[in-house]
């Protein structure tokens, strides 16, 4: 959100006059549109959100856009093996155990909170764990997608240097 103040000050007397100068936005439940320059507008609950172009070479945001990664993660209950992702946050070593058998190799794909891929590779799964080294990460809040053909799950994790 976007304020904008206007100052007056008397230097003769040194007294301070200050308003507050409300500002214009689009206001939805959600939506998007395309703006005359080519712009794609994303918009939530009141705040708007610019992102991407219509050639898709940069990402310009503006306010906060409601993630759709919880109502994602919320669906890895219908998983009948169960992940535990620990310790959250990490600083170097994030842990991924497993309750059951989810095969020998897992893909790991983790997303930065812009949604951009910052890490894609393969994890190799020994006795039901697998060990991930991602101290090249700086601190921040990622998305992990963990995948393969009989298995697929989703988490958040937090890192802290």
């Amino acid at each position: 959100m976007q304020i904008r103040l206007l100052l007056l000050i008397n230097f003769a007397t040194s007294l301070f006059f200050g308003q507050s100068l409300h500002h214009q936005m689009m206001s939805a439940q959600g939506g998007n549109s395309i703006a005359p320059s080519g712009l794609i507008v994303k918009y939530t609950i009141g705040q708007q959100s610019v992102t991407g172009s219509t050639t898709g070479t940069y990402t310009v945001q503006q306010g906060f856009q409601q993630s759709n990664w919880n109502k994602i993660i919320e669906q890895n209950n219908s998983v009948s093996i169960t992940t535990t992702t620990f310790p959250i946050p990490f600083k170097d070593l994030i842990n991924f155990t497993f309750s059951g058998n989810v095969g020998e190799t897992l893909s790991i794909q983790i997303f930065d909170v812009s949604g951009r891929l910052v890490f894609n590779d393969l994890l190799q799964v020994v006795a039901q764990t697998t060990v991930l080294d991602l101290k090249h990460l700086p601190s921040a809040t990622y998305f992990v997608k963990l995948s393969n053909p009989t298995y697929l799950y989703y988490t958040k994790i937090i890192k802290n240097e």
